[in-house]
């Protein structure tokens, strides 16, 4: 098994620089002896147990366990774990073993590493440009304070940082078992916030008052600490997925979130929108004002963003597109969507008829979350072309599938087939067509209709 270097200093009395080789060789060890045919299931069952949030269905495909989380589960069933079938602890078997000569210089480091146990440790200070770097950590569980030297890394420690790992105590000196799980300030209070809780939760659940003691919680339930870890990820990838800045082609905001209505009073939804605070009324790109409310005539307004955030590429956040036959509501976000829906209700009531909504995310890639920084931005995501058609098809899809058969104010609250029935004319109901397929949001968003609209012609008989 491969590993890093353990980071110590020279100690002719106790573990020296051979002994570094002598831990090194008994970690090969208990990997080795935890492999073995007759321990692979308590192996499994405590890497399982470890790393148990990254096994479930729901966050497997999004989060994987980091290498050194990966670590920290090895450690775990080392050190820390107690078969369930009668089998002794890896540690205890390496001790015990008469079949293979074990030496000195690995049985030395075997107490130290009984004793160990995972913990969430604070930088208080560090020796700056010095290889290897020294360092002085306080325990955030139990605030006990260690000198350590740190293994060097490309990313520079800084004061603050918290760091999951498993020390070596019990000896002049404290050594760090293997490269530790650096987290950023917050982040690592975090993580030691709902690791505390959990551990206050067993306390109280099992009566075991033992674990109001740090060591004691941690030697048990130190894992724990893992699941912790893979909280805060989840919560911090979810909160990086849903700011995600999604651009069209054009580096304009793509309004993904969209929600279709059906009206029939154009004058009374002009005159109460140009009323709505955040939006400003636009012309239209290539739309000539038309001399009445009727024949083709739209009207649209935009939400922008506040003018402290504004640049030479700010562009609308929200649009609103009225048609003489509905209202498109174009907007960056479900929850910006949900805000304009609840005006829309407030101000017209039953003037308008919601057909349908979309707002799921276009497709991207999974954003990464930098475990040492304090805040989390994922880089824009560029929604091509071919991707806009794609769900502005399968919105008009969903909404005009039953369209025929729904009541529309449009035609006095009957469905355009009973209407045609009815009237003994399709006439009325071809216009109306007509005027969606000429508003297709698909034509005017990406110059291309999204919708067949000669398959609404079919079901009322054109």
């Amino acid at each position: 098994m491969k590993r890093e270097p353990v980071t110590m200093e020279d100690d002719h009395s106790h573990p020296s620089a051979v002994s570094e080789e002598g831990l090194r060789n008994l970690l090969a060890r208990l990997e080795h002896q935890s492999l073995k045919p007759d321990f692979q299931l308590q192996r499994q069952l405590a890497l399982s147990q470890a790393l148990q949030p990254y096994l479930d269905p729901l966050t497997a495909p999004l989060l994987f366990p980091l290498p050194e989380e990966e670590d920290l589960a090895k450690w775990f069933l080392y050190a820390d774990y107690f078969p369930s079938d009668g089998h002794s602890s890896l540690i205890e078997q390496v001790r015990d073993l008469v079949t293979e000569h074990v030496p000195e210089e690995e049985r030395v480091w075997l107490d130290s590493l009984r004793h160990s146990y995972m913990d969430l440790l604070e930088m208080q200070d560090l020796s700056p440009g010095n290889q290897p770097i020294h360092a002085r950590l306080q325990s955030l569980g139990d605030q006990q304070i260690f000198e350590v030297l740190l293994p060097p890394t490309t990313v520079p420690y800084k004061i603050g940082q918290v760091l999951l790992t498993r020390l070596l105590r019990g000896l002049p000196k404290t050594y760090l078992l293997g490269p530790p799980l650096v987290l950023s300030a917050n982040m690592g209070k975090a993580v030691f916030r709902f690791t505390n809780e959990t551990r206050r939760e067993i306390e109280i659940g099992t009566g075991n008052f033992a674990l109001s003691e740090w060591a004691e919680f941690a030697k048990s339930y130190g894992y724990m600490m893992i699941w912790s870890v893979a909280k805060v990820r989840r919560g911090a990838w979810a909160v990086v997925d849903s700011h995600i800045d999604y651009r069209n082609t054009q580096d304009e905001t793509f309004l993904y979130a969209i929600a279709l209505y059906e009206h029939h009073e154009f004058r009374v939804l002009a005159d109460g929108l140009n009323g709505f605070e955040q939006f400003t009324p636009i012309q239209e790109k290539g739309a000539k004002p038309a001399p009445s409310v009727s024949g083709s005539k739209t009207l649209s307004w935009v939400w922008l963003p506040p003018q402290e955030h504004t640049d030479a590429k700010s562009s609308p956040v929200a649009r609103l597109t009225l048609t003489p036959t509905q209202l498109q509501v174009e907007t960056d976000s479900a929850d910006r969507l949900d805000t304009v829906k609840h005006q829309l209700a407030a101000a017209f009531g039953f003037s308008l008829h919601f057909k349908g909504e979309t707002t799921t995310p276009p497709q991207h890639i999974t954003p990464e979350v930098d475990l040492l920084s304090e805040s989390y931005i994922a880089p824009p995501t560029v929604v091509s072309r071919e991707e806009e058609q794609k769900i502005l098809a399968s919105l008009l899809e969903t909404v005009y599938l039953e369209w025929a058969e729904k009541p529309s104010p449009l035609l006095k609250g009957q469905s355009p087939r009973h209407y045609c029935a009815a009237q003994k004319d399709t006439k009325e109901v071809a216009a109306i067509i007509d005027q969606m397929e000429q508003h297709d949001l698909g034509r005017r968003r990406t110059g291309q209709p999204a919708y067949d609209y000669n398959i609404l012609r079919g079901h009322i008989g054109l």
